[in-house]
């Protein structure tokens, strides 16, 4: 991945300095906590990775074969998905603490602590447990989240400026529109972006035993292209949702952070249209690229069907992919089926909260409405 994608990084950083949106707790949080920790991560990943091709230099060579990459609009069951099929023994997938550091001797590394660690207490799994239970207490009624719990790829891209995700930190994200797409970038960036994406998911592999890549995004329809470069027998699994319902759950879920570093703006029409734009982009792109996957490389499910009959769902998943189940696993699906049934979501949210009602948003992802007209009343 490039370091720092620059084009990006400077529109977002000039934004942060313009009247509209100057304010000290933003760019105090934002400018100088968020960006430089990103930046930091960065530099200490690249350097470990950098060690990979001296201390492990067969990785580059590792074969991955046919990765499951399971796509939705946001808040539309893919985590739920996910963490069922990540029981399968068959799959490898990112937790979010890979994510951060993608490298085989960071991955290394912290095997050697974690057994250490083990032997004289877990004290540094102790302090894991409280630090998630402080930083990810916000996310609680949506979905369990912790450095050690699987998460989506997003901050491979995240650290190199390249990810809707970016939007919990920049409100005005829609105007730097380039960063839902990345697809459209030039293409040698776009090369470049593939050729490094495919070599994370190689260290992954090389370092988690050889297993099939299993990842989930729920923004990443605007890099289908890139991911199919990267991987050009990929296998894509597409939950289907109610779009509106999704843009509802996701002002309330993405714009969440708002509410601490840029209150002011916190439920504003104009700021919260950066979500509708990522998840308008985000369905677009996957509507417009299935046709580019080989017919038995890409499965449709119903997000209804999933909740309702979770097994079933699986089961037409692997009986698509031609994958066998394993006795184990089989065990482990039924028992998570039976306590899907007993779930109920706390999470509430409302659309009108932020300036919208349900039929612009609906024109408006139709086509029949253009960005300035849904605007014209902020």
């Amino acid at each position: 991945m490039y370091f720092l994608y620059w084009p990006i990084f400077l529109k977002l950083m000039a934004r942060m300095f313009t009247p509209q949106y100057f304010r000290p707790k933003f760019v105090i949080f934002v400018g100088f906590i968020i960006i430089p920790s990103i930046l930091i991560f960065r530099v200490i990943v690249t350097f470990f990775q950098a060690l990979d091709y001296i201390l492990f230099p067969g990785f580059w060579r590792q074969e991955v074969k046919q990765p499951v990459f399971i796509l939705s609009n946001p808040r539309s069951g893919s985590t739920f998905l996910h963490r069922m099929l990540e029981k399968d023994e068959q799959f490898t997938y990112l937790s979010l603490w890979q994510s951060l550091f993608n490298s085989i001797t960071i991955y290394k590394l912290v095997g050697l602590i974690t057994r250490i660690d083990k032997n004289i207490g877990d004290p540094i799994g102790w302090l894991v447990d409280r630090l998630d239970g402080h930083f990810f207490k916000g996310w609680d009624g949506l979905h369990k989240a912790g450095l050690r719990y699987s998460e989506e790829d997003e901050f491979l891209f995240v650290s190199s400026f390249l990810a809707p995700g970016l939007i919990l930190f920049f409100p005005y994200l829609h105007e730097v529109s380039e960063i839902f797409s990345i697809d459209k970038l030039p293409e040698k960036a776009r090369k470049k972006i593939a050729r490094n994406f495919r070599l994370s998911v190689q260290r992954h592999v090389y370092a988690t035993g050889n297993k099939v890549f299993l990842a989930k995004n729920a923004v990443a329809g605007g890099r289908l292209g890139i991911y199919h470069d990267a991987f050009p027998d990929m296998r894509a699994i597409y939950i289907h949702s109610d779009i509106i319902k999704s843009v509802a759950s996701s002002l309330s879920v993405f714009s969440k952070p708002w509410s601490f570093h840029s209150p002011n703006i916190y439920q504003n029409k104009y700021e919260s249209f950066s979500v509708v734009e990522m998840v308008r982009t985000n369905y677009q792109g996957i509507i417009n690229y299935q046709s580019q996957f080989h017919k038995k490389n890409v499965f449709d499910i119903e997000y209804a069907d999933l909740v309702s009959n979770p097994e079933a769902t699986v089961r037409s998943i692997y009986q698509h992919f031609d994958m066998s189940i394993s006795p184990e696993y089989e065990a482990k699906l039924i028992k998570d089926c039976i306590a899907a049934k007993s779930y109920k979501s706390s999470h509430s949210y409302s659309i009108e909260d932020y300036g919208f009602n349900n039929e612009e948003i609906s024109l408006y992802l139709q086509g029949k409405l253009s960005s300035q007209e849904i605007l014209s009343g902020t």
